[in-house]
């Protein structure tokens, strides 16, 4: 299983605006400090979407897998005029392979509502995703989808 993080940033003034930014490891293979992880800025928190909601997701500079070993709500002072970021939610990510048309869908478990959500990621544009919460496939409506160790369509 893979680790997803999402982060609130609040820079300082002189900084961008407020916002989250979602990492979502593909490589569990190297350890924490050595990781570069794809991540996505976005306005709206994905653990908050309802089933139907969507958001656009960024795509930005990766991140350091450090931020997947943080604790939620720890905050870390950074470089001016980034100001201050701390995670906000944590969780575990099973991936679907990607289809041919760019799009994947993916399961993740929050770890502080415990909530269990279902995603479609479609690519947009190059940097652009579009993720929209849909309802999970019952084990009587659809096979389960294999674990992917990488997420292709990032």
């Amino acid at each position: 299983m893979l680790r997803t993080t999402i982060l609130r940033h609040e820079p300082d003034p002189e900084g961008p605006q407020p916002h989250f930014d979602w990492l979502l490891e593909a490589d569990p293979g190297t350890l924490d400090d050595d990781r570069i992880v794809p991540t996505f800025r976005c306005s709206r928190r994905p653990d908050r979407l309802a089933i139907g909601e969507s958001t656009r997701l960024q795509a930005i500079d990766p991140h350091r897998g450090w931020w997947l070993s943080r604790e939620v709500f720890e905050e870390v002072t950074m470089t001016p005029p980034s100001g201050k970021a701390h995670v906000i939610q944590s969780g575990i990510l099973d991936s679907g392979p990607a289809s041919p048309v760019t799009s994947m869908e993916s399961t993740v478990c929050w770890s502080q509502s415990g909530m269990t959500m279902t995603y479609r990621l479609e690519a947009l544009d190059a940097g652009r995703v579009l993720v929209t919460r849909i309802a999970p496939f019952s084990s009587n409506d659809e096979p389960s989808l294999p674990s992917a160790n990488g997420i292709s369509l990032l």
